[in-house]
């Protein structure tokens, strides 16, 4: 069991995979399964998710966790316009939007939630370091486009459009090519 920490211990990742275990681990799936297990139970490895640990939580960085998990993921919505300061709350959640079926992650430290959007509609990000996050009028277009049938809250009340590219978002909301998003754009004054 010290023998399988200590390989754990040197994974060059702040979290990994049974699978990245079980190429070190030279053990037998059924026998890993049960050495991981008394080894979370001991405190010295955090089971993140099913088939996904961590030696230290505190280290990772859950935007590029979120990213990696479940791709292809962008950083969307809330935690974009957060970001951008266009929304003045940080969401407690980390909030992406994906292709693959919406799903939300409760982990020990953290929740994601991935939201479904229509393959046509994954685009405008940038990749930043080692995540991908929606530009901020992509961002504010997804969050309003979702909430027209009730999966987002949009209030442009709690919003600050000053940084927001105009020009860009009105070429955006061309390629979304939604009549209702077009008549919510006109109502807030953004088209």
């Amino acid at each position: 069991m010290k023998k399988l920490i200590q390989k754990i211990n040197n994974i060059p990742k702040p979290y990994f995979s049974f699978s990245d275990i079980r190429k070190i681990a030279g053990m037998e799936d059924a026998s890993l399964k049960v050495s991981l297990n008394r080894i979370v139970k001991r405190g010295e490895l955090t089971r993140l998710s099913k088939g996904i640990y961590a030696v230290d939580a505190f280290k990772i960085d859950w935007e590029q966790f979120a990213g990696e998990t479940y791709s292809p993921s962008y950083i969307s919505f809330e935690s974009a316009l957060a970001r951008y300061n266009i929304l003045s709350q940080q969401p407690a959640s980390i909030i992406l939007a994906t292709t693959r079926r919406g799903k939300i992650m409760e982990l020990k430290e953290k929740t994601i939630i991935y939201r479904h959007i229509m393959p046509r509609l994954f685009w405008g990000y940038e990749r930043e370091e080692n995540r991908l996050i929606a530009e901020p009028e992509k961002a504010f277009l997804d969050l309003a486009y979702l909430s027209l049938n009730g999966y987002a809250k949009f209030d442009p009340e709690e919003m600050n459009f000053n940084f927001l590219n105009k020009k860009k978002t009105k070429i955006y909301l061309k390629k979304f090519n939604s009549t209702r998003l077009n008549r919510l754009m006109e109502k807030i004054d953004i088209k």
